[in-house]
Parts: structure tokens; sequence; C-alpha cells
């Protein structure tokens, strides 16, 4: 049986990913700061306590994990600093230390014989600047997408794909209420996105399960936007559209 690990696959995107993973029959092992309530739990997900930026509890989850389900097959991390301490020093440590702490521990521990592959989820502010985040936030994705292309390089010849998905602006079960019932904001999204509607957290969710699937066996050092198009349109255009110019 495959066997995918998710680091912060509680809540929004990443609880997706593992009910996609769980759904296919994965056997998933969720490692996040705090196991949900059985409520809330996604059926045939086992979950495990420790905070990413905590190397020794992290690399406890991560030895439990294997020895109930065996070597990972896939990795992904969905991981978000909501710390309260210094933000350079917080998301520095969570998005790309204990990534890489977790990566450098499994190197020569990826199943055998089976397709294997890494998964960064990353934000378009790891190639653009945006409001609504500090500096931290920024580097901190962008660093996660050249540690992407880098574990590509360094790991392709153990058979251990790596990549990047950047999602935009999507509906989640925390945010949808806010956004379904804003119809100026949700209307403005349907008219500058070319597909015409606001992403889901699916939309991003299959992209992550395609990339962690041997469907996907020859992609490596991909950074997949899933924005419906939107990064395609330059701003001139948009502006004068939403100004009727």
């Amino acid at each position: 049986m495959t066997h995918s690990i998710v680091f912060g696959g509680t809540k929004g995107l990443g609880r997706v990913v593992v009910r996609l993973f769980a759904q296919r029959g994965d056997a998933v092992s969720v490692i996040s700061r705090s196991v949900p309530g059985v409520a809330d739990q996604v059926p045939g997900a086992s979950y495990r306590a420790a905070d990413i930026a905590d190397a020794a509890a992290t690399q406890a989850a991560l030895d439990a994990a294997v020895a109930a389900a065996g070597a990972p097959s896939y990795v992904v991390f969905c991981q978000r600093y909501r710390g309260k301490d210094d933000p350079w020093a917080g998301e520095i440590e969570v998005s790309l230390s204990a990534s890489r702490r977790v990566v450098d521990a499994l190197q020569g521990k990826f199943a055998k014989g089976s397709d294997c592959g890494i998964v960064f989820v990353s934000s378009v502010f790891g190639d653009r600047i945006g409001e609504g985040q500090p500096l931290s936030y920024h580097l901190g994705k962008a660093g996660m997408n050249h540690m992407a292309r880098y574990y590509a390089v360094s790991l392709g010849r153990e058979g251990v794909r790596s990549n990047a998905v950047t999602p935009f602006t999507f509906l989640k079960d925390e945010s949808k209420e806010f956004y379904l019932g804003n119809k100026t904001l949700l209307g403005l999204y349907e008219e500058i996105i070319p597909l015409g509607r606001m992403a889901t957290a699916e939309d991003s969710a299959n992209v992550i399960a395609f990339l962690c699937s041997p469907a996907a066996g020859f992609v490596n050092g991909q950074n997949i936007y899933v924005d419906g198009g939107l990064s395609l349109v330059w701003p001139e255009t948009l502006a004068r559209k939403l100004k009727g110019q």
C-alpha cells in the first residue's frame, strides 16, 4: 500500500489532500501541531501531533509513521507559520528549515521500486509581491519554490521527484461562507479569472494528488500554478478592464 505523509493536513487545502489520498486507498499519515477531534478526522488517516519546528518531535512522529505504515512514497508540505513571535525567524524555520530537516531525514528512506515524490505547497507571493503578508512570508514561499527545484535535481537519481504547487485564492470550508456571501468580491474574482470562477481547495488538491502519483512520473522540478489563468493576464489589461477603458 502506498504511504503518503502530509504535514499540516488538518485544515483547508491540507485536509482536502488527506481526504483525496485516503479515498484512493493510500495509507495516510498526518503530522500537525495538534490532532483534530474524531469528528474532524478523515476516515482512514492516522494523525500524530508534532510542531514541525520542533526537530525532535517531528523526527519521532516521522519514525512512528514509518514504523506503522512503511516507507513513504509521497510527502506533501502544507504547513504554515501561525505563531505570534518573530515572524521572520518563525517563517524561515517553519517553511524552510523544518522542511529541509524532514527531507534530509527521509533521504534514502523512500519506498523502493515505487513512484516517489515531494510536493511543496507555495503561494503566488513566492513569485510576486502582494498586500497582507510580511516580507518573511514572501521569502519563505520563494525559498520553498527553489527547494522544490533543488531536490528535483539532487534526489532525481534516487527516483524521488520534487515539485511545487501555487494556488490562487480559493474557496475552502473555513472561508467559503465569507466569499459566497460577498457578492461584490465574488463577482470581481469571476470577472478577472479567465475561467470565470473562483478556485476551490479541490482544484489544488487534485493537482497535488496528480503529482503524487505515477501519472506524473516524469514531472520534476515544476511549480504548477492553479489560478484559472489569472497569472497570464497583463496587469494593465486587468486595470483597463476594471476601469471600463
